[in-house]
């Protein structure tokens, strides 16, 4: 898919390569329609039309970004150490691969987790934790191997028994977290000394997970909901 196929040319049969090599492009990176509208960054229904609609010219910006796949699509196909199921959250052990990437690998399978799984608990973007899995880096930063390692260390403890709730609290957003938590202590939402109070954090942490402007791992989150219950437990104790 050139960059003229995709953003000039006449009606008709030029609009229409262009659609087909987007086809061949989702087809031959094995992904889904919802995975490839949140690569191109568009919503699905805007890409089943652009898949399966009329053939229509491709906006500049989406064309861009469909371009950035195709690279990626080029290099996969030339790399002989890039593994084949990209949709799989199912770690296939491989001799081509390297000792981090194996090590990254072993770490997901004896953990149980899938690749949104690992990137939040390294606390980056999943497309960022695919460059490793499929090993479009040089190498896995350290920080990242070692959030998973004490993970895995944790779960081989038994005094660490919210790890897995603090994964699961993961996969919605941390003004949610803090919004399901403050509805079942029943702390009003514009409390935040209180709310900081139950899950033993300060009151700028939590403004600053509001305001989305950072994130967190695991660890922290486990220490929070260490705290939330103990809370909720005094709180019963109290009422008692």
């Amino acid at each position: 898919m050139t960059g003229g196929a995709l953003t000039a040319g006449k009606p008709g049969s030029v609009h229409k390569q262009a659609q087909d090599q987007l086809k061949a492009l989702k087809n031959g990176l094995n992904l889904s329609d919802e995975t490839m509208a949140n690569a191109i960054g568009v919503p699905l229904p805007q890409l089943v039309v652009m898949l399966y609609g009329p053939p229509a010219r491709i906006p500049a910006k989406i064309a861009s970004k469909i371009r950035v796949l195709e690279s990626l699509n080029a290099s996969r196909n030339s790399d002989p150490e890039i593994i084949e199921d990209d949709t799989s959250d199912e770690p296939q052990p491989s001799v081509s691969l390297r000792p981090d990437q194996q090590e990254l690998m072993a770490l997901q399978k004896s953990l149980g987790l899938t690749h949104d799984d690992l990137a939040r608990i390294a606390g980056i973007p999943r497309s960022r934790m695919m460059t490793y899995v499929y090993g479009r880096t040089r190498s896995i930063p350290s920080a990242v191997l070692d959030a998973l390692r004490q993970v895995r260390d944790q779960k081989k403890t038994d005094d660490n028994p919210y790890l897995f709730d603090a994964i699961k609290e993961m996969e919605g957003s941390l003004p949610e977290f803090v919004a399901r938590w403050q509805a079942r202590l029943n702390i009003k939402p514009d409390d935040l000394v209180e709310t900081g109070k139950a899950m033993g954090v300060s009151k700028s942490t939590l403004l600053r997970w509001m305001e989305g402007h950072c994130s967190t791992r695991p660890s922290f989150i486990r220490k929070c909901l260490t705290a939330l219950h103990e809370y909720e437990q005094k709180k019963m104790c109290a009422a008692e």
